[in-house]
């Protein structure tokens, strides 16, 4: 049965991967949500976020989409299916605008903020971004959150989730499944962001939804 599974979906790969006769389709993981959490009226001034360039394996930094078909599997760059810009870059900006939402404050990235505007500095290192052909996508993300411009009681926290979500079968499946992922981490990375001088309570916890925290420490 695991073999009878097995097969189709490394057929496809291997036909993906083939395919450089014809015309490469290309993706992105940055859309418009069709339920954004949090509708942003007014930005909030009390502070910004300034999401910095992300850290990715180097096995995936790369045009093609890197796949495979089982977990821990031989890994395949597609030569017919390509993302539309660096991954590195679409992460951090699908990050970052996720966050922006949530918050309802400014990305102001490496620009830099208003004089006198505190910031949180966030630096996200994905130790896995995994896709598992027609079955599941995996991140695991580390990140660190670096007070600006606060009180010298905020500290430096280093922070921990991953999330696995089952797909379905198709390029635009995993695309999509890698993009509700990161979805859900910058709901973990939120509302681990102290506001207001509101201390986040910082307790691994497991959900339903894929997610798994593991806590800060700093």
């Amino acid at each position: 049965m695991i073999l009878k599974r097995f097969l189709p979906c490394a057929a496809a790969v291997v036909i993906l991967a083939g395919c450089s006769s014809t015309a490469p389709q290309y993706y992105s993981l940055q859309s418009v949500p069709t339920n954004p959490a949090g509708t942003p009226g007014k930005i909030e001034s009390a502070y910004a976020i300034s999401v910095q360039p992300v850290v990715i394996p180097q096995q995936i930094a790369r045009p093609q989409i890197v796949v495979s078909t089982t977990p821990n599997a031989e890994v395949v760059p597609l030569s017919a299916a390509l993302w539309a810009g660096p991954l590195e870059s679409q992460i951090r900006n699908t990050l970052a605008d996720a966050l922006s939402r949530r918050l309802n404050v400014m990305d102001v990235g490496q620009s830099g903020a208003a004089e006198g505007l505190p910031v949180w500095r966030i630096y996200v290192d994905v130790q896995r971004f995994d896709s598992i052909y027609g079955e599941a996508v995996q991140q695991e993300i580390v990140w660190r959150m670096v007070p600006q411009g606060m009180p010298k009681t905020t500290k430096e926290r280093v922070c921990s989730a991953t999330v696995r979500l089952p797909v379905g079968t198709g390029m635009s499946a995993l695309v999509q499944g890698h993009r509700d992922a990161l979805e859900k981490l910058s709901a973990v990375i939120a509302q681990e962001i102290p506001q207001r001088g509101n201390a986040p309570a910082g307790q691994p916890t497991t959900s339903s939804s894929g997610v798994h925290f593991r806590g800060c420490v700093g």
